[in-house]
């Protein structure tokens, strides 16, 4: 089978949560034996990461996504109906073209688009030929944008405009999805929302494989320093309101206990709001880029999820499970992960009962020891690699079938 990739990041072996996830579903349907490609938006620092992919691929292209002009992001956010704004701000000509051309150079059996803005792509694309479609959906970004709405402390521009959009959002995702051979998802609850939309929509749920070997091969002996660990995608808006959250109304309480316990976020897109925050305050660490989340990881005393907003499942928060890594999460950071409040990690969703979850955590070192490993054996137990690979499979083969 040729299977042909959509990705909005360059996903490859060492960038966390959702695009290492891709990497790794492509490696293992190379490694069965499927002719594998990718095409894919590229940062200006993904070269060397290109380079070191290229040879693990069938075929590779990439191109850069040009941020648009202000002028024009605020017409098509506020005024035009062409396109809902987030699927503008991921819309390349080049890139409609680009894989209309490699379909047709490639023969592929199918495409998947992976993230729902990517699913433009291989709907009404003028340049793509016939080839089954599938989106795998990491997040309803409908439910996404009412969260932006709804969720208290939201900057008024963000709900504004979130207001002005969802409507157009929810008619054009819909149906868009209703124009696939099939739809992924991550969790059986990310599989209800969209059903609850459009029952119509063939599903099927795909636990992501979590690479718990690699996760767990050990790169450093000692932490330097008692560190707080958030990482993640911080243009982003969940992420950074996250960050932005935790950092004014739960750090400030913690830091009052730990005076030297630091915090880092560790993340590309980290905005100018979190960087003036983190000037005027020297126990929190702002790290853009890694290579490697693993070392961070390794020092890092308890892991935080503190998401308000958005959808989906948190790969971040599996994998730092998977590395026996207490979490502290909010409710909506646990969704759709086998996650246990008291055993395998705590949630909590105001200010005080998360600082006071990452407080005992960094008193009882037992009690912390005990969920980290409670959170590893749950991963293990659910999000197998092998499993995952072969739950992808059966469900590729039978629309190539079709």
């Amino acid at each position: 089978m040729k299977i042909l990739f959509l990705a909005n990041r360059l996903p490859h072996r060492n960038v966390a949560g959702g695009h290492r996830l891709i990497y790794q579903r492509m490696s293992q349907l190379k490694a069965r034996g499927h002719w594998v490609g990718l095409a894919a938006f590229e940062a200006h620092t993904d070269q060397d990461h290109i380079e070191e992919l290229r040879p693990e691929l069938d075929e590779l292209e990439t191109l850069p996504l040009k941020k648009k002009h202000l002028v024009v992001r605020v017409f098509h956010d506020y005024i035009s109906g062409s396109l809902p704004a987030i699927f503008w701000k991921n819309f390349s000509k080049p890139m409609m073209r680009l894989v209309g051309d490699m379909v047709e150079r490639s023969k592929y059996d199918v495409v998947i688009a992976e993230f729902g803005e990517m699913g433009m792509y291989i709907y009404r694309n003028p340049y793509l030929s016939a080839v089954h479609k599938v989106v795998s959906c990491h997040r309803c970004l409908t439910t996404a944008f009412s969260k932006y709405i709804e969720t208290p402390g939201v900057p008024l521009s963000l709900r504004i405009k979130s207001a002005s959009q969802v409507r157009v959002l929810e008619i054009y995702e819909f149906e868009m999805y209703s124009a696939m051979d099939h739809i992924l998802t991550l969790t059986p609850e990310d599989r209800f929302t969209l059903l609850n939309h459009a029952p119509q929509l063939p599903i099927s749920v795909v636990h992501p494989g979590i690479d718990i070997e690699f996760l767990n091969r050990k790169l450093i002996t000692e932490p330097k320093h008692p560190n707080i660990l958030m990482c993640g995608y911080f243009a982003d808006k969940a992420n950074h309101d996250a960050a932005m959250w935790f950092s004014e109304e739960v750090w400030p309480s913690i830091i009052k206990q730990h005076p030297h316990l630091q915090c880092s976020f560790v993340g590309e897109g980290i905005q100018p709001e979190l960087k003036r925050l983190a000037v005027r305050n020297e126990t929190i660490h702002l790290i853009d880029r890694v290579d490697d989340l693993r070392p961070y990881r390794e020092q890092a005393a308890v892991f935080i999820n503190p998401m308000r907003l958005g959808s989906g499942l948190r790969i971040k928060m599996l994998e730092a499970m998977a590395s026996s890594l207490p979490v502290v999460t909010t409710s909506l950071g646990a969704a759709g992960i086998p996650a246990q409040n008291g055993v395998n990690c705590f949630i909590a969703d105001t200010p005080e009962l998360f600082a006071q979850s990452i407080n005992w955590l960094l008193d009882d070192k037992k009690l912390a020891a005990q969920m980290g490993r409670a959170a590893k054996e749950a991963v293990s137990a659910r999000h197998n690699n092998q499993k995952s690979a072969d739950e992808l499979e059966k469900i590729l083969n039978e629309i190539v079938a079709c």
